[in-house]
């Protein structure tokens, strides 16, 4: 494998698996912010001061209905697997629109001069 080649591979590894364990902690973190977030709803419902002493004026179940309903729509919200493949398509869809719209040849003498221009600076050192 060339030096070139293995270059490519390894800064492509290297970036997917920080793209990777980036997308896995904010998983993580969203995961625990709902979670403390709930815990805090629980906790703010039992220790709410109306209805401590006369039951008929204990707060509606509102926060538990919702709760609920969070519920529900968290599992119609996408999981951690979706919303990684559709980044990774769209940053693929991205490439290669920017592969697909640059003019090679300009690439190509870009990358002649530049290597003319390292020759000399050899060359003359």
């Amino acid at each position: 494998m060339g030096f070139f080649t293995g270059f490519v591979g390894g800064f492509a590894f290297t970036s997917s698996v920080l793209y990777i364990t980036i997308q896995v902690h904010r998983s993580t973190r969203i995961s625990q912010r709902n979670a403390i977030h709930t815990q805090v709803e629980q906790i703010d419902w039992l220790t709410s001061s109306a209805g401590a002493y006369d039951r008929r004026f204990l707060p509606e179940d509102m926060p538990r209905q919702r709760r609920e309903e969070l519920e529900a729509q968290k599992q119609a919200e996408p999981t951690m697997k979706e919303i990684l493949k559709h980044r990774w398509n769209k940053e693929v869809e991205v490439l290669t629109r920017k592969a697909y719209e640059t003019k090679w040849e300009d690439v190509r003498d870009a990358a002649s001069e530049g290597w003319k221009a390292a020759v000399r600076v050899v060359k003359r050192e």
